[in-house]
């Protein structure tokens, strides 16, 4: 009865009116688990530079399992503006290194020519940007932004490595969830356009969520949970 009732009450929310809640500087450290054991811990950091723009940087490491015998190591730079009520994005850096294969993405948004620039693991990608294009870190913000500006759905334009996606969430309700860092009334948002792709976020407070789920190509999961 509860996700009929949000969804009799889904308001569609474009990229364009996301950000009518302001931004924060906040931080967030999570344990990482997968198939409920731990693995990793992530680091997430939203700041303000100095020249307008926001950065949201994150850091994984492992420390539990193959993700530590590997040495595994992920960062993430995702440098975006907020303008006339907009996340729209500026450059985007992804750096995994481990013992057996590293991996390398960067992607510039250049909006005097709207085209995405993309290197990812040597190879070159350009496509044409569409308004408020973000990329995949951010989505985590713009979702944040969303819920504290009431909306119950977002479409968010995705750029990935070879086009925009426009992907689709919703939220599914409010419940009581326990995590490492105590017992929160979170609101779940969920990405429903893409089938065995369903990442799932609960939001507390701030602009970054308090859990993630996302679904691996096994059917495993890896989970974040605010420590």
């Amino acid at each position: 009865m509860r996700n009929v009732l949000f969804a009799a009450a889904l308001t569609a929310v474009s990229g364009s009116a996301l950000a009518a809640a302001p931004l924060q500087p906040e931080q967030a450290t999570y344990t990482v688990t997968r198939d409920g054991k731990a693995i990793g811990t992530a680091t997430y950091a939203l700041a303000a530079n100095a020249d307008g723009t926001w950065t949201l940087r994150s850091e994984t490491r492992g420390t539990g399992g193959m993700a530590k015998l590997l040495g595994l190591d992920v960062r993430e730079d995702s440098t975006f503006t907020l303008r006339d009520a907009s996340l729209q994005g500026q450059h985007y850096d992804y750096k995994q290194d481990a013992a057996i294969k590293s991996k390398r993405r960067a992607i510039g948004f250049d909006w005097n020519s709207r085209q995405a620039h993309v290197r990812d693991n040597g190879k070159d990608f350009r496509y044409a940007l569409v308004d408020n294009a973000i990329d995949r870190s951010t989505v985590a913000v713009a979702l944040g932004l969303a819920l504290a500006d009431g909306a119950t759905s977002a479409t968010l334009p995705v750029a990935v490595r070879d086009r925009v996606e426009m992907q689709q969430y919703a939220v599914r309700g409010k419940s009581a969830i326990t995590v490492p860092a105590g017992k929160f009334d979170a609101t779940e948002i969920d990405r429903i356009d893409a089938p065995g792709k369903v990442m799932k976020s609960w939001y507390a407070h701030g602009l970054l969520p308090v859990r993630v789920e996302q679904p691996q190509h096994d059917g495993k999961a890896i989970v974040l949970e605010r420590k």
